[in-house]
């Protein structure tokens, strides 16, 4: 699923944190502010910043746990991502299945799809 199909999912499944990502503070200063839309965005590394904030402080406001790693074990990059229920790590693999694989990705895609796994879930 591209990055663009994704950011829809999201904001189907989650439409208080896709507007978080469209009102992105990126300098705020007293009564300054200035945001940006993230989802519009074609800053790339600023859009995967953003949105691993973003989906971090969601997955704190839902009381849910977090992992994100990265490894290359004799092949290409591998970004998995881990949400859910707050446990240890290890525990949290085993009792959780939406941890994903992106193979040349990256953490903000990976997370992006584990957090979209998991607010589905949770709404059955």
């Amino acid at each position: 699923m591209t990055f663009s199909k994704l950011l829809e999912e999201l904001k189907r499944v989650d439409p208080e944190t896709y507007e978080a990502l469209r009102n992105y503070p990126i300098y705020v200063s007293g009564d300054e502010a200035l945001s940006v839309d993230l989802p519009s965005s074609r800053n790339q590394t600023l859009v995967e910043d953003g949105l691993q904030g973003c989906l971090q402080r969601a997955c704190e406001k839902r009381g849910w746990g977090l992992v994100v790693e990265w490894s290359k074990e004799g092949g290409p990059y591998e970004w998995s991502a881990y949400t859910g229920h707050e446990e240890p790590p290890g525990a949290f693999r085993a009792a959780y299945s939406w941890g994903i694989r992106y193979y040349g990705g990256s953490a903000a895609c990976a997370l992006l799809v584990a957090y979209i796994a998991a607010v589905k879930e949770e709404k059955r």
